[in-house]
């Protein structure tokens, strides 16, 4: 059975008058929080220990607005290895029998012993725990576009941009937290998707949102004066879609990769074809992706 916790909605959560989908993750980190709360465990079980996020990936399903609150974040065991499990995720709103998915998510964690600068073997009990809630993967097994091409920052395909890091982005451990990635692989990612629309000088209004995201976690990020790195490309160009892809750097150190997937909507919220010019100039930016 999965464990169902109710997310409070907060009004900074908003991006114009839905959540926006930095958000969506958030909520996923409450849940866990919550399960483990479930189980009189801890995230941070031992001194100088703690759950390292290792991948998240989220289907972002419908719109979800505050009014709609409750939220109920469902969330359960997906895999059980001997030292990492991933969590399965259901969010959705409505009474039980018309309820309304808003997205679904998975994440990999691992428990990692900072001291040692490696993750270590889970518990017998911790593994029991879990293995209590196993069920399926409920996301797509249809991964984002990659590229397979080396970054070149300054072709014009690849828009890079400087991130400091915020002092509410760190967390109790003094990292960075998870969720704030997936911002920080936004900034230069909506920088390049403007500048199409830009260039592109099309009348009327663009309206675009993410349907899925995809975040690997390399390296710790911290607290610090100076900036890290975010690059974005275009690795895929469909008919009312665009798929990018992100890399966060620390000088020659890859932190984090990001891909996003964004679809074009007409005003009833459906996908909508792109403009023409904006296909266009899409294409002439797109990095050759990688066969699946």
């Amino acid at each position: 059975m999965p464990h169902v916790y109710e997310c409070q909605m907060r009004r900074a959560d908003l991006h114009g008058d839905t959540a926006s989908n930095v958000a969506f993750v958030d909520y996923l980190q409450e849940a866990r929080l919550d399960l483990l709360r479930h189980h009189d465990s801890s995230p941070t079980p031992n001194p100088g220990e703690g759950l390292v996020v290792v991948n998240t990936v989220v289907d972002y399903l419908a719109p979800l607005r505050i009014e709609q609150a409750p939220l109920y974040v469902a969330v359960w065991a997906t895999e059980v290895r001997a030292a990492s499990f991933s969590l399965g995720y259901e969010l959705y709103t409505g009474p039980p029998g018309d309820r309304l998915v808003h997205g679904r998510a998975t994440t990999l964690l691992t428990p990692y012993v900072f001291t040692a600068g490696r993750p270590r073997r889970m518990t017998a009990q911790e593994r029991q725990m879990l293995s209590g809630t196993l069920g399926s993967s409920p996301v797509s097994d249809r991964p984002a576009p990659r590229g397979d091409q080396p970054w070149e920052v300054g072709g014009g395909a690849v828009l890079e941009r400087p991130v400091h890091v915020r002092f509410s982005d760190v967390d109790l451990l003094g990292h960075v937290n998870n969720l704030r990635y997936l911002d920080y692989a936004q900034i230069a990612q909506v920088d390049l998707l403007t500048s199409v629309l830009r260039e592109a000088r099309v009348s009327g209004s663009v309206q675009t949102v993410i349907v899925r995201s995809e975040t690997d976690y390399v390296g710790q990020m911290s607290l610090r004066a100076e900036p890290y790195a975010v690059r974005s490309r275009i690795v895929g160009v469909g008919q009312h879609s665009v798929s990018f892809e992100q890399e966060i750097r620390d000088g020659e150190r890859v932190m984090a990769r990001s891909r996003l997937v964004e679809v074009n909507l007409d005003e009833d919220d459906h996908p909508l074809a792109w403009h023409p010019r904006h296909r266009e100039l899409f294409e002439q930016r797109l990095t050759s992706p990688r066969a699946s």
